[in-house]
């Protein structure tokens, strides 16, 4: 699957009701890393409890970087949003859905890349 199938299909089970807002962000999140540099970590996650750690990690750096309202408006989370809390946002993402976007971009992304020899 290409980035614009991924994202066609990311669009299609949202604007379906069938992808929660958290699960929805984050599989975007996911995608753009694969499309550009991403970081290591993130590519050496083949379980769903490993992509579930560096979304927790990557969620508090973005806490930390952000004012609390640019937090709260990014990823939808405080009083009168999708999410509570930010615990929560996370426990409402599909980790093997966000895996296997995951997994298909990268195994994508490896095809297509220039061997080096």
């Amino acid at each position: 699957m290409n980035r614009s199938q991924a994202l066609q299909h990311i669009e299609e089970l949202s604007g379906k009701g069938e992808l929660e807002e958290a699960t929805h962000l984050y599989a975007l999140i996911v995608i753009d890393h694969i499309s550009d540099a991403a970081p290591k970590e993130l590519l050496r996650c083949h379980t769903p409890e490993e992509l579930s750690a560096w979304i927790r990690r990557n969620a508090l750096a973005w806490q930390a970087k952000l004012s609390k309202e640019e937090f709260a408006e990014q990823f939808e989370v405080g009083h009168g949003s999708a999410h509570g809390c930010t615990e929560q946002m996370l426990s409402c993402i599909d980790y093997e859905f966000s895996l296997d976007l995951l997994t298909s971009r990268a195994s994508r992304t490896n095809q297509t890349a220039p061997s080096q020899g």
